[in-house]
């Protein structure tokens, strides 16, 4: 099954198809831990380390300190599982999921740390593409783009498909689903898409089916 959604952040206008079906997140949900954290009272200035914990990321055999800010970042930009779990532990469940309420997502649910046992934390493909847009207008809407675009360059098909776009995009991927969440600022026009797919579609066919949303 391949789920697909797309926003206009300009309109608000969403379009999709099985958009409300519920899927495991899997690293997906790192855009609301970091929205979460980067509306918190925590000091992005504080140096935590990061436990040993595996999967994706680089935080965990670094000797240099990382503060909360450089987790932030890392949790987007190579979805560090150790980075993620540094600010989950630092903000707790209730405040990403005060975060996730505060932007109207109904289907998505955090309710465990990365690489650990535990009910899946969960989303769709519309409330992706909803939270992203929203995402979008927030002060921190820049930073975001930032470390998005790193990991578009290094995890995501779009930018082979749209060579002369500029891609911000957030992927994760479990044994079960693989999903991609995006911006895409194509000449002056801006749409945010999200795919997600299970059993996992490989990354060229999500991209595939943003960009024929997108286009059609």
């Amino acid at each position: 099954m391949i789920a697909w959604a797309i926003v206009d952040p300009h309109t608000s206008n969403v379009d999709h198809e099985h958009g409300h079906d519920v899927l495991p997140a899997a690293s997906t949900i790192k855009l609301f831990v970091y929205s979460a954290f980067r509306r918190s009272g925590l000091d992005a200035a504080e140096v935590s380390p990061a436990e040993d914990v595996g999967g994706s990321g680089v935080a965990e055999y670094l000797q240099t300190p990382l503060t909360l800010a450089d987790h932030a970042f890392l949790m987007l930009a190579v979805s560090d599982n150790a980075s993620t779990n540094v600010l989950l532990d630092r903000l707790g469940f209730n405040a990403v999921a005060a975060e996730i309420s505060r932007l109207g997502l109904p289907n998505t649910r955090v309710r465990r740390k990365m690489m650990t046992a535990g009910p899946e934390n969960e989303t769709t493909a519309v409330d992706l593409a909803t939270g992203l847009a929203l995402l979008l207008g927030e002060p921190f809407a820049d930073d975001l783009l930032v470390a998005l675009r790193v990991a578009a360059d290094a995890e995501s098909f779009l930018p082979h498909l749209l060579p002369h776009a500029s891609i911000a995009a957030k992927s994760g991927e479990l044994d079960s689903v693989r999903h991609e969440v995006a911006c895409i600022d194509a000449g002056d026009r801006r749409v945010v898409t999200a795919v997600c797919s299970s059993p996992p579609a490989t990354p060229d066919v999500l991209a595939g089916v943003a960009v024929a949303k997108m286009t059609a």
